[in-house]
């Protein structure tokens, strides 16, 4: 069984590095667009069984059943991304062989990425993707506790140590769409650069964001 996991902040703490960008309404909006656009890749990938999203934000909760994905709410006494997934994994019944976890920040990324990254995880081991800042813009996991997690700035690396101290595989895949995560005002510049039919896009063009860059 392979279960997708997508972690989000709460609306409020989402990107505030796009401050200079976008107010923090707009900030709220386009999170919310981009892991739409994100759960409905996950739930186009016909190798996925489930897809879950766990949030400490009741807006993200509800569009996460709206979009066909279990909520998983995270509680008051985690801390970080770390401890958010742990716990989401701890009450994911019935246990899935496989871990897929996927920001929420990835608009570009389609179903054909998803399936090239599962197809080279190892039969026990890990496969990632490398976001342009150097922590994992994806991870695969069999088992789910094969390594901890080690999500943070540059932790890509650790992960890779944590698979050589496990004396498992880690696979990497490098393609554009992993690259580009969305944090600051030049990722949504370069977003605009790669028009499609996503959610994203569509707030994007609403909110006159490519005049208002220029």
């Amino acid at each position: 069984m392979i279960w997708a996991l997508v972690p989000a902040k709460t609306l409020g703490e989402a990107k505030g590095r796009l401050a200079d960008a976008l107010d923090q309404s707009e900030r709220r909006l386009l999170a919310l667009a981009m892991l739409e656009d994100v759960l409905a890749t996950l739930r186009a990938v016909p190798a996925i069984d489930a897809v879950s999203v766990v949030s400490p934000d009741s807006e993200v909760s509800a569009l996460s059943e709206r979009m066909g994905a279990t909520p998983i709410a995270e509680s008051a006494n985690v801390r970080g991304i770390n401890q958010a997934l742990k716990r989401a994994v701890s009450v994911m019944s019935p246990r899935p062989d496989t871990l897929l976890v996927v920001p929420a920040d990835l608009p570009e990324i389609t179903p054909a990425d998803v399936e090239e990254l599962l197809d080279a995880l190892p039969e026990r081991g890990v496969a990632g993707a490398p976001s342009k800042d150097g922590g994992p813009s994806a991870l695969a996991l069999r088992p789910p506790d094969v390594i901890p997690f080690r999500f943070g700035p540059d932790s890509f690396a650790e992960h890779q140590a944590e698979a050589k101290r496990a004396g498992v595989p880690m696979a990497v895949v490098s393609s554009g769409s992993w690259m580009r995560d969305v944090d600051s005002p030049d990722d949504l510049r370069e977003l605009l650069l790669h028009p499609a039919e996503t959610a994203t896009q569509r707030l994007l063009t609403k909110l006159g964001l490519a005049e208002r860059m220029k």
